[in-house]
């Protein structure tokens, strides 16, 4: 249901990231931001922090394209 590409693969190693949450966030995200007519973003309020998934698809299997903590982003 949601795929990783090989950046996200990375990125979960680099960053730290739990597979499985972020999982959590693009299936249940505290809010979505439409990208595009295939691209969106999942965000999801940690501690102080907010979480920002890049996906591809609109539809299943989704595809994480990357991940981080947008510093632009207030929680």
């Amino acid at each position: 249901m949601v795929e990783f590409t090989k950046h996200a693969e990375n990125m979960l190693v680099e960053r730290g990231f739990d597979r499985d949450f972020i999982v959590q966030v693009v299936l249940q995200p505290d809010w979505t931001e439409e990208r595009g007519s295939d691209e969106w973003h999942a965000f999801k309020r940690v501690g102080n922090k907010v979480l920002r998934v890049v996906v591809a698809g609109k539809q299943p299997p989704f595809r994480v394209v990357t991940m981080f903590y947008d510093r632009r982003v207030k929680p």
